[in-house]
């Protein structure tokens, strides 16, 4: 599975669309439309539960940042099923609660590796951990050709950003025109 997550944060708004004919009688779906503000096409479109819209209305109450989550296919000419999602910052519960609990030797910090002069190994510097995050996952991508066949990464930024830009359409549009074409 690969993640192509978005650097600079997305001013989303949600709006729900028609649902003629999208969705079944009884279900607890809502056709959804998502705009990146100042942009009047729709970036993505999504059936979603009422539960996952509220959690969505409040995230999207300020910048978003977004990623794309695909399986990279098999045959570089194969179309990509992707999904969009808001990029959410998690922690370890431990993290969390050494961060509270104040140092009972706040001095050891500044000492150094104590068996430092031993030379036996060298003494290397942790790297900070990189900042771990969930995909929420809530629309669906599909790119019926390929524009990066051999740079699946390239390919996730790409699909991406034509959405941001509003110049995707509905999947199903897009499977129409496709087999217009073929005829």
């Amino acid at each position: 599975m690969h993640v192509y997550l978005r650097d600079e944060p997305v001013d989303l708004r949600m709006q729900e669309v028609e649902s003629e004919g999208l969705v079944p009688d009884g279900a607890d779906l809502l056709p959804m439309a998502f705009y990146v503000r100042g942009n009047e096409q729709p970036s993505f479109r999504a059936l979603l539960p009422s539960d996952t819209i509220e959690v969505l209305r409040e995230a999207l109450e300020e910048p978003v940042v977004l990623g794309v989550l695909a399986e990279e296919p098999e045959d570089p000419g194969s179309e990509i099923h992707a999904m969009v999602g808001l990029a959410i910052p998690v922690g370890d519960e431990e993290e969390v609660e050494e961060k509270e609990e104040p140092a009972t030797e706040p001095w050891r910090a500044s000492v150094g590796d104590p068996e430092g002069w031993r030379g036996d190994e060298p003494t290397t510097r942790e790297e900070p951990a990189s900042p771990r995050t969930a995909l929420l996952a809530f629309a669906p991508l599909i790119r019926l050709q390929r524009k990066f066949p051999y740079d699946f990464g390239e390919e996730l930024a790409d699909l991406l950003e034509a959405a941001l830009s509003g110049a995707t359409r509905s999947a199903l549009e897009a499977r129409i025109d496709r087999m217009l074409e073929d005829l």
